[in-house]
C-alpha cells in the first residue's frame, strides 16, 4: 500500500486514471475494516487509510473511482498532503535496506566516519530502500548490515568521494558542514575546448529546476526569470591544470552545492564536461565518451569528533584515465584549492 502510495505520488502530474482510483477506493475500504476488527493495528491501519485519501485527492480521483477534470498540484503542501508523505516516509522506513555484495574502495574509515570512492554509472542512493545497486547498498553490506548515514550524493555518472557518517552525531555534524559551507570540495572535470580557456574563471550564475524537465537544472535567462523560477545563488572556480587541442582538464571547485552545478556551469561557460550528455550533449565528440569525465577528487571537513581539519582524497580511476588519454591528456597534475 505504501509503495503504491508513493509511486502514484510521484506521478502527481500524470492525469488520474478511474481504474487506479476504484482501485485505491477498495485499500481504503479494506484499511477502514482492518481498523474497526483489529484494535492493536487500529491506529496504523487508520494511518494508512487517511494517507490513501490524502493520496485520491491528490491524484483528482473521487469517490467510486471516477477522475476529476484536472488533477490538483499546488505549489504548498496541504495537511492532507504532508500526512500522506509522512506515512508514506514512516512505513518505508521499517524495511531493512538490502546488502549489496559488490565490492567497495574504502578511502578512509573510523568509528564515526566512512568514505568511500564511487564508481561512475552507480547510484549514491537507492530509489527505494527495497531496491539495491546503490552505494548505499554496498556501504550495508560492508558494514555487516548497519546502514550508514547519507550526507550528500554525487550524480549517477560521477565518480570519487562519497562520505557517510556511521553515527547520528556523526552525520549531523557533516551535514551541517555541508548545509553552512564551511567544508571545501575539488573536483577533476574535463571541459571540452569550444573556445580557448583562461587559467582561471569563475561562473556565477544562479540555477533553478528547469521548467519543462524535473530531472535537470536550468541557469535562467534574465533576473525576471531567475525570480519566477526561484533560482537559488551558485558560483563555481574553476581552474585549468593541463591542456591539450581538444579539451583541458580542470580543477572545479563549487562554492554552493545546487543539484548538476558543475555540469551546468561547464556548459553555461561554453565548454561543457566531457561524456556530458545532458548539459552540453551537441558539442561531444564522436564517437562520445563512455563516461562523464567528472569525479570528485578532494574533500575537506572537519572531523566530528575532534574537530580536527581531515582531508580526504579519492584517486582517479582507470576509466576516468582511459577517458583523459583519448584527448592526449595525462592526469598528472592534481587540485590544489582543498
Amino acid at each position: 500500500v505504501a509503495d503504491e502510495a508513493a509511486a502514484a505520488a510521484a506521478r502527481g502530474g500524470i492525469a488520474p486514471d478511474p481504474q487506479e482510483g476504484a482501485a485505491l477506493q477498495q485499500l481504503v475500504a479494506a484499511a477502514r475494516s482492518a481498523a474497526s476488527d483489529a484494535a492493536a493495528s487500529s491506529t496504523a491501519a487508520e494511518e494508512a487509510a487517511t494517507a490513501l485519501e490524502a493520496l485520491l485527492a491528490l491524484r483528482g480521483c473521487t469517490g467510486g473511482g471516477a477522475a476529476a477534470s484536472k488533477p490538483r498540484r499546488s505549489g504548498a503542501l496541504d495537511a492532507a498532503e504532508q500526512r500522506q508523505r509522512s506515512f508514506s516516509r514512516r512505513y518505508s522506513r521499517s524495511f531493512a535496506l538490502a546488502a549489496d555484495e559488490a565490492p567497495v574502495e574504502v578511502v578512509y574509515e573510523d568509528e564515526w566516519l566512512l568514505a568511500l570512492n564511487k564508481p561512475a554509472d552507480v547510484s549514491s542512493v537507492p530509489r527505494h530502500r527495497f531496491e539495491g545497486s546503490s552505494m548505499v547498498n554496498r556501504a550495508v553490506h560492508y558494514l555487516g548490515g548497519r546502514s550508514p548515514y547519507v550526507v550528500h550524493r554525487l550524480d549517477h555518472g560521477t565518480s570519487g568521494l562519497l562520505l557517510f557518517g556511521k553515527t547520528r552525531p556523526a552525520a549531523a555534524s557533516l551535514a551541517a558542514q555541508f548545509r553552512e559551507r564551511t567544508l571545501s570540495k575539488a573536483y577533476l572535470a574535463t571541459l571540452l575546448a569550444t573556445h580557448p580557456l583562461p587559467d582561471s574563471f569563475v561562473v556565477d550564475a544562479p540555477i533553478a529546476g528547469h521548467p519543462q524537465d524535473r530531472l535537470r537544472s536550468y541557469v535562467p535567462a534574465d533576473a525576471a526569470e531567475a525570480e519566477a523560477l526561484r533560482a537559488q545563488e551558485a558560483l563555481t572556480r574553476f581552474r585549468v591544470l593541463e591542456r591539450a587541442d581538444r579539451a583541458a582538464l580542470c580543477e572545479a571547485s563549487p562554492v554552493s552545492g545546487r543539484m548538476h552545478q558543475i555540469r551546468l556551469h561547464a556548459e553555461h561557460s561554453g565548454c561543457p564536461i566531457a561524456g556530458d550528455t545532458q548539459y552540453g550533449a551537441g558539442a561531444q565528440p564522436h564517437p562520445p565518451c563512455a563516461r562523464l569525465l567528472l569525479h570528485a577528487h578532494t574533500l575537506r571537513v572537519r572531523h566530528p569528533a575532534s574537530d580536527e581539519p581531515l582531508r580526504l582524497v579519492a584517486p582517479l580511476p582507470a576509466d576516468y584515465r582511459e577517458g583523459l588519454e583519448r584527448f592526449g591528456l595525462s592526469g598528472a597534475a592534481q587540485p590544489l584549492g582543498v
